[in-house]
C-alpha cells in the first residue's frame, strides 16, 4: 500500500497541563498544532507559504523558578539539621527533591515564548517553551519554509538605520521660566 501524502512527524517540545495537552507535527506543506482539552481536539494548520515570521521572547521564568527551587530546598535542608530525628529524614529527602527539581530546571535551560506570524493572526505555539527546543523546531521548518516561499534576501536582515527628526519649536509650547510671554509682556 502506497504511502500517504499527510504523513506528519512530531516536532519536539510539548505543553502538558491539567487535561490538556498540545503538540505540533511537521506536514508535508504545513506545521500542525494539535491540542487537547479533556475530550475535545482543536487543530491549526499553518501552511509554509503564509508563514511571515517566527517570534522568539525570553521569559523570566527559568530565573524563577531557580529561585524558587533552591529557597525550597534551603528551607527544608535548614529545618532538618534543626528537627527532631524522626522528621529529619522526611526534610532530608524532601530538601533533595527540590535539589534535584533546580538541576533539572537549570539543565533545561531559558525559557521562552513562541509566535508564529501568518497574514490573518499571531497564533502562540505553546509547546515551545525553552530556548533549546525552540532553535531545534525553527530550524527544522526553515528549509521546508523556503522550498514553499524562497530563501530571504540579506538586505531583508540589516537592521534598518534610525531616523532622527529635528522637532522644531512649537508655538504652544510653555516659555522658560523667568522670560515675558508675547501676550502680555508680563514676566512671570
Amino acid at each position: 500500500m502506497a504511502r500517504s501524502q499527510k504523513a506528519y512527524r512530531r516536532l519536539p517540545g510539548r505543553k502538558a497541563g491539567f487535561l490538556s495537552y498540545s503538540r505540533l507535527w511537521l506536514g508535508t506543506d504545513h506545521l500542525l498544532l494539535a491540542r487537547t482539552t479533556g475530550f475535545s481536539e482543536e487543530y491549526k494548520r499553518f501552511y509554509f507559504r503564509d508563514i511571515q515570521a517566527v517570534i522568539t521572547r525570553r521569559t523570566q521564568l527559568h530565573e524563577i523558578l531557580n529561585i524558587i527551587f533552591a529557597f525550597t530546598a534551603i528551607v527544608f535542608g535548614v529545618w532538618s539539621v534543626v528537627s527532631d530525628s524522626g522528621l529529619r529524614v522526611f526534610l532530608y529527602l524532601m530538601a533533595a527533591t527540590f535539589v534535584v527539581a533546580l538541576l533539572v530546571n537549570w539543565l533545561r535551560g531559558p525559557t521562552c515564548v513562541c509566535h508564529l506570524r501568518t497574514a490573518v493572526q499571531t497564533e502562540e505555539l505553546s509547546p515551545l517553551k525553552r530556548f533549546r527546543v525552540t532553535r531545534k523546531v525553527i530550524e527544522r521548518l526553515k528549509p521546508s519554509i523556503e522550498k514553499a516561499q524562497g530563501p530571504l534576501a540579506p538586505e531583508l536582515l540589516r537592521p534598518k538605520p534610525t531616523v532622527v527628526f529635528a522637532a522644531a519649536p512649537s508655538e504652544t509650547a510653555a516659555p522658560p521660566a523667568g522670560k515675558a510671554t508675547p501676550s502680555t509682556g508680563i514676566s512671570p
